[in-house]
């Protein structure tokens, strides 16, 4: 059984606070003192953190949580929801089957991004993607390489290097293809490239991608973005190593939530629109 708690909110949405309030108050009288937490700086040693929100805060959660091999509980609180294991009106059902031990752990690949500009290097991590676009409204030039092997030129708006849970995100609506969760790649998927050669590509998570943005003029600038939520300029000379993180994300899951399950339910997959 859990004793050591978390449950996570962003304190500026509004609507989240008595499902925070509400959670802990259930958690108490199962006889688990938990941890209210609003920032994810310094986290306490925890059995489980349980996220109330959306899809942005179980990014945030996963990225925090998977270094200290912490699972995260999603309840959704709010639109999608893709990545929660159940829905705010659950809320008591879903934690007692937590309490209970009948959640799955689903360990996730994530990304690890190494930066290197003007004799500095960054490490981020993903568990969604990373994505390389221009910093204004200007397309550009991508050179690539994976495992050391040089790939096609891309010329376009950028390119969105996913894993098999970020294939559902943005890749998925830049035309990528639907990953199975426990399949081991990553997914480049071009934005909107100015060749009609240039399509989805499916790589080994084992091997390592490199790219370098590069203009027409030399003003002109890039971004790499992180889950859509961190974002990091990037001047000439730039150079982006993407690697499978050494560790993954463990998000606990009801059995009658699997991944096809979700897919019809969130994203209407198989239904006719008709």
């Amino acid at each position: 059984m859990f004793t050591r708690v978390g449950v996570f909110y962003n304190q500026l949405k509004t609507h989240v606070a008595p499902v925070a309030q509400a959670a802990a108050a259930f958690l108490r009288a199962q006889h688990v003192e938990p941890t209210l937490l609003t920032t994810l700086d310094h986290l306490p040693n925890l059995d489980v953190l349980i996220s109330l929100g959306g899809d942005g805060t179980m990014l945030r959660c996963a990225r925090a949580c998977a270094p200290k091999n912490i699972p995260v509980f999603g309840i959704n609180c709010g639109t999608l929801g893709f990545l929660a294991a159940a829905e705010k009106d659950e809320l008591q059902s879903a934690l007692s089957a937590l309490l209970q031990g009948a959640c799955t752990p689903r360990h996730r690949l994530m990304l690890q991004v190494t930066v290197r500009q003007n004799g500095q290097t960054q490490t981020f991590t993903a568990l969604n993607d990373c994505v390389l676009h221009p910093a204004g409204m200007r397309a550009f030039f991508i050179t690539s390489t994976f495992n050391g092997v040089e790939m096609p030129l891309y010329f376009g708006d950028g390119v969105i290097v996913s894993t098999p849970t970020g294939s559902t995100a943005y890749s998925l609506a830049a035309g990528g293809p639907i990953v199975e969760p426990n399949v081991d790649v990553f997914v480049a998927t071009p934005v909107c490239p100015h060749s009609l050669s240039a399509r989805p590509m499916v790589l080994s998570a084992n091997g390592q991608l490199l790219l370098k943005p590069s203009f027409k003029n030399a003003e002109d600038r890039a971004v790499i973005s992180f889950d859509g939520q961190i974002h990091t300029p990037l001047g000439p000379g730039a150079e982006i190593t993407i690697t499978r993180a050494p560790f993954t994300a463990q998000l606990l899951m009801l059995p009658k939530r699997g991944f096809f399950t979700v897919l019809q339910k969130k994203l209407s997959w198989g239904k006719d629109h008709a």
